[in-house]
């Protein structure tokens, strides 16, 4: 059985439960990092802008060099996590003893697992000045950039992982399916050449590709390779090492992504195997460009041909929903914010969840003002909640807004005067009801959700505050 099916089936073993979720501080990173740290070596290669510490992790002695690197983004955290595992299966192997020691004999890895702490503070891509690191790679003015410049002349890899994380909405060309993994071996010049190093890259690629058709067929895209001289694998490319950027997609009902943290767990293992045996010898150049490119036609929700009436006439539209996680400052938590991201003709998209709106009309929902209420007195049960949604009421009015922007309950707070959209508008929040042609209500969308009303009302769910 080939590695990373085995790292796949005994994943559990090494997953570390302490932090698993996309948002977290990196004060919490660092102490779960410290407390296995007697099991590698640990250096602290410099600070970043807010003064917080950048660490390497060093594993092995052997001749051939790997170098990782991770959340230069900060808002990109799955491979982050992921490397945690990483480090529990070289501290404890288990059934992998023998693998895990030929790995540590043959080959010296260096991890910085977390290069942009304040970025991940703020749960945002840019650093604290606000650039991105990612496209730093010219004036290094960045001390993080300078950090990284620095690690990649000294340490001099062979190989170098390049970890990052993609949007929600990239699919693989041609399909409805998620890119849940994407690859990339960057151009080393402009005129995007293949040299030595660059074609190993893409031979690993093409193997690692291949051990992921088994767990997720068709769903690992290729990104476009247009150079660029600000970019970090670019720059790492063109000085000899072997680069492979790893883009961590998504996976249906996956918000956490902590089964892409399983993926990139497995196929980074399965790399470093690779790499000490050559296996990806095998692979050429024409079995990595064999890979789907990325495509960006992919929503959180997607109605096909659904009615919208106007006074005098009715139209057949689709309409495609996306929704943004908005962090809840000092907390793992966050709250969805929904979008009409568009309408009119999307045959070539598709959706996350999709509906077949052929026989189903668009309406707006209804305000709840039976009791207006005062806004500290919102305490609803969810059942309550639920059989007000059945009735099409999508908004309960309440005298006094509350300060905050959301509802934990899935159900919009608006003012008594609130005046509901009568069509969908592009841009504007999701929210309205999709009636069969005899008046009853089949599914919902709140705040960009689509609920089958004969379902079970999900969890995720939560409203807005319209002031």
């Amino acid at each position: 059985m080939p590695l990373f099916q085995q790292l796949f089936n005994h994943y559990n073993e090494f997953h570390e439960t302490e932090i698993s979720t996309n948002r977290f501080s990196p004060e919490k990173f660092n102490k779960v990092l410290l407390a296995g740290s007697k099991n590698f070596k640990l250096k602290k290669l410099g600070e970043s802008v807010d003064g917080r510490p950048i660490n390497a992790v060093f594993l092995g002695n052997g001749v051939k060099k790997i170098l990782l690197w991770s959340q230069m983004h900060g808002n990109e955290s799955t491979a982050t996590r992921a490397i945690l595992d990483i480090l529990n299966f070289f501290s404890d192997p288990s059934n992998f003893n023998d693998i895990a020691s030929n790995l540590i004999e043959e080959l010296t890895i260096c991890i910085l697992p977390m290069l942009n702490p304040d970025g991940t503070y703020r749960f945002q891509r840019r650093n604290a000045l606000e650039v991105d690191l990612n496209r730093d790679a010219r004036s290094f003015e960045a001390p993080e950039s300078k950090i990284l410049r620095e690690i990649i002349q000294e340490f001099k890899p062979d190989y170098a992982f390049n970890l990052h994380d993609q949007r929600r909405f990239y699919n693989v060309d041609g399909t409805g399916k998620p890119s849940t993994i994407a690859f990339l071996a960057p151009a080393y010049n402009i005129g995007e050449e293949t040299n030595p190093s660059r074609s190993k890259a893409m031979q690993l690629i093409a193997q690692l590709r291949s051990q992921l058709e088994a767990v997720i067929p068709g769903q690992i895209g290729i990104y476009d390779d247009t150079y660029s001289h600000r970019a970090f694998g670019d720059y790492t490319q063109s000085t000899g090492a072997s680069t492979i950027l790893v883009e961590s997609g998504w996976a249906a009902d996956d918000m956490e992504k902590e089964f892409v943290r399983k993926l990139n767990f497995c196929l980074l293992v399965s790399a470093f195997g690779s790499i000490m045996n050559n296996s990806h010898d095998e692979y050429s150049e024409s079995d990595y460009k064999n890979i789907p490119m990325k495509d960006e036609k992919l929503f959180d929700v997607l109605i096909r041909n659904a009615t919208i009436k106007s006074e005098d006439s009715s139209f057949k539209v689709d309409i495609g929903i996306q929704r943004n996680e908005i962090s809840i400052l000092n907390s793992t938590n966050y709250y969805s914010i929904s979008e009409v991201a568009d309408i009119g003709d999307l045959q070539e998209y598709y959706g996350f969840n999709e509906v077949v709106g052929t026989n189903l009309v668009i309406e707006p929902g209804l305000v709840w003002q039976n009791s207006i209420i005062e806004n500290e007195n919102l305490t609803f049960q969810r059942g309550k909640i639920e059989e007000l949604l059945k009735q099409g009421y999508l908004y309960m009015a309440v005298a006094g807004l509350p300060e905050d922007d959301f509802m934990v309950l899935p159900i919009n707070i608006v003012s008594p005067d609130y005046k509901a959209d009568t069509i969908p508008k592009f841009e504007g929040k999701a929210n309205f009801l999709l009636k069969d042609t005899d008046g009853r209500i089949r599914f919902l969308i709140i705040n960009g959700f689509l609920w089958n009303i004969e379902k079970s009302l999900p969890d995720s769910i939560n409203g807005l505050v319209f002031r």
